[in-house]
């Protein structure tokens, strides 16, 4: 394991700051020209991906996570979670792959972008529209659902909404991808590597199930690992395999 050094990061608008740590190795000659972005999930926040940067840091490896702005309660970026919505959660994420390109030109000759829940979904539609700009995803039981799962939801005569422990406003509904996510992913040709647990309740199995037929149907290299008896949030065990999987990846394995 190398010595590894975090370092605080700010980027975005001065109006809309996101805060984050950049993990890398100590020593300049044990840095690789890969980085990697971590997206978290919704009502998560970027030290909740501590063990993956920490992994990838350690096999040489540059990884940038951030909290996306309103992302959750603990969160330290600018903005409410009332502000927050998919789209607020792209740009975000599209100005985290300006900030590593500009800050570490040598260490994100390749880059690619992780994302865990609705991190995931995230990840997935900035790296449609930024595909000439990464190398691949890596997603952790990724929330393509939402789209579908917020039909069902009803703000009745408020604005706001506490849903999952967290409150939302209405801008999260009006700024829902008006396309079929899925049919969008037909347009991505990089590698994709899912994970994701048989018995999660949250997102279903069968959503990452569908991506998989059909990137594999296109053509497309994307691997899909379910873990048996896995809920949504891995336990220690299965999350220490699916950084083991994860690092084999980047690897080439």
């Amino acid at each position: 394991m190398k010595d590894i050094r975090k370092i605080k990061v700010m980027f975005a608008p001065c109006s809309a700051r996101v805060y984050g740590l950049i993990y890398e190795p100590e020593r300049e000659e044990d840095r690789n020209d890969t980085a990697v972005i971590l997206c978290h999930g919704y009502n998560s926040c970027m030290q909740d991906l501590d063990d993956i940067a920490l992994a990838l840091s350690g096999e040489g490896y540059t990884a940038l996570v951030f909290d996306f702005r309103g992302g959750g309660n603990r969160c330290t970026s600018m903005g409410k979670t009332t502000e927050m919505s998919l789209k607020t959660e792209v740009l975000d994420c599209e100005d985290a792959i300006g900030f590593i390109r500009r800050t570490r030109p040598e260490q994100s000759k390749k880059l690619y972008l992780y994302g865990e829940s609705q991190g995931g979904l995230v990840a997935s539609l900035t790296g449609v529209s930024m595909q000439d700009k990464i190398s691949g995803l890596f997603l952790l039981y990724p929330a393509f659902c939402i789209p579908e799962d917020m039909k069902s939801v009803d703000f009745g005569q408020s604005d706001t909404l506490n849903l999952m422990n967290m409150e939302i406003s209405r801008k999260y509904i009006d700024e829902l991808p008006a396309f079929d996510v899925y049919e969008m992913m037909k347009f991505f040709s990089l590698p994709i590597t899912i994970a994701h647990g048989d018995k999660d309740p949250i997102v279903r199995l069968s959503y990452s199930e569908k991506l998989y037929r059909q990137q594999k149907a296109l053509g497309c290299d994307i691997t899909l690992d379910v873990f048996e008896n896995e809920t949504h949030g891995f336990s220690p065990d299965a999350r220490a395999r699916w950084r083991e999987l994860v690092l084999k990846r980047l690897k080439g394995e």
